[in-house]
């Protein structure tokens, strides 16, 4: 098992400065360096002897990322009910057995019941890879949208007493605690409720309907991460989904009336109430317009800032675009680490290290895989650690400049 005290020197170094031995290291496959594959010993492919070697790897380098909750506190955002049916009590909320569609499929079904009639979310699940496909969505017509805003809606909070060893761990670790919350991002949870396309069409043709969602996505989730405030929750706070507002899905304007006065409204609520704080933005695609609307947000940190063709803007010019103002995530793509040779991602580590600077950047895939890894991608995983250690060692100089290593 990895370090944590370790890694989150690392960690923090990479957002408030300070001496670390190098900069932090995203594990490249779908294993937490806090885990150990030794003594939990997975089944199916994470058990085969070129995974468990690479996992070995990750255990001993690769470091945890924020947020990272070594002591975990109630959840007051249950996934389901938050991306899919607008936080509606659990009452409301039932998960029917799975249906069998063949050897190796299953479909698993959740309804919400409504006073207006059932709503309907239905996934496809394949043995042996993470990946879910979703075959039904929620809302599929404009009366979808009365029935789901007419589930009588209230806040259950935990027993404040349920955090005190968060509290107490957050408190003793001091600056260097990773701990804090997530947050999926207000259009993210309009696409988990229908169709991307829907909601593209809906922001032109039906923008009261997609206002009323997200005015009540705003209201609800406001109130439980002021609740979480109130109870010591942080430093750290993750975003998730804001990518579907990237251009060319969207442009400017709906960025000021979907991202702006949503999401910018939490961060500005966790901001006040929690001057320590961090905010993460996990936003794939073409971000080189969005980054300096990340720092009017207030946001400290992102990922992955893809390069071209996937994104739209180098990673040193991303550096220099935000300056020493952000920690940047990144650059390493997902299809490379499945298409090049090990030679060539390690080139792809250094490039990546030297165009980022070594003080505000946490070496960073796009993805892992979702199921099981090929033999190249576990031998580019293997050198993208390696790589990781040989280029981003650090000197113990807080002082020094990005330039200057």
């Amino acid at each position: 098992m990895g370090d944590l005290q370790l890694s989150s020197r690392r960690i923090m170094a990479a957002y408030r400065g300070g001496e670390a031995d190098r900069i932090p290291i995203k594990s490249p496959i779908s294993w937490d360096p806090l885990s150990d594959i030794d003594s939990e010993r997975p089944s199916g492919w994470r058990g085969r002897p070129e995974f468990v070697k690479v996992a070995r790897m990750v255990q001993q380098h690769c470091d945890p990322m924020p947020p990272c909750n070594a002591v975990p506190y109630p959840d007051v955002f249950r996934a389901v009910s938050y991306w899919r049916f607008l936080q509606a009590p659990r009452e409301f909320v039932e998960a029917r057995p799975p249906e069998q569609l063949s050897a190796s499929r299953c479909r698993h079904t959740t309804v919400l019941h409504t006073p207006g009639g059932d709503l309907f979310w239905a996934y496809d699940k394949d043995d042996g890879i993470e990946t879910r496909w979703d075959r039904v969505k929620p809302i599929r017509s404009t009366d979808d949208v009365e029935r789901m805003l007419s589930v009588p809606y209230r806040f259950d909070p935990p027993a404040p007493e349920e955090f005190e060893p968060f509290r107490r761990h957050r408190e003793e670790a001091g600056a260097c605690c990773l701990g804090g919350g997530g947050i999926t991002s207000m259009v993210a949870m309009l696409v988990g409720m229908m169709s991307y396309e829907m909601v593209l069409e809906w922001v032109l043709t039906e923008p009261a309907l997609i206002k009323a969602l997200a005015d009540a996505w705003l209201e609800r989730t406001r109130a439980k991460v002021a609740f979480l405030l109130d109870h010591g929750v942080g430093p750290f706070w993750h975003f998730n989904g804001v990518e579907r507002a990237c251009p060319p899905m969207m442009g400017p304007k709906q960025w000021q009336e979907l991202v702006l006065p949503y999401d910018g409204e939490i961060m500005r609520l966790i901001k006040e109430r929690d001057p320590d704080s961090l905010i993460h933005v996990h936003c794939h695609g073409k971000v080189g317009r969005l980054l300096p609307l990340f720092l009017a947000m207030g946001v400290d940190s992102t990922d992955p800032v893809e390069p071209p063709p996937q994104g739209d803007i180098a990673f040193r010019d991303a550096r220099d675009l935000v300056g020493d103002r952000m920690t940047l995530y990144g650059n390493i793509e997902f299809l490379d680490m499945e298409r090049c040779t090990p030679d060539e991602i390690e080139g792809k580590v250094r490039a990546a290290i030297e165009d980022g600077g070594k003080e505000r950047t946490v070496l960073y895939p796009s993805a892992p895989p979702h199921q099981a890894h090929t033999a190249r991608f576990t031998a580019n995983a293997s050198r993208y650690i390696e790589a990781g250690l040989k280029y981003g060692a650090r000197r113990c100089r807080a002082a020094r400049s990005r330039r200057e290593w």
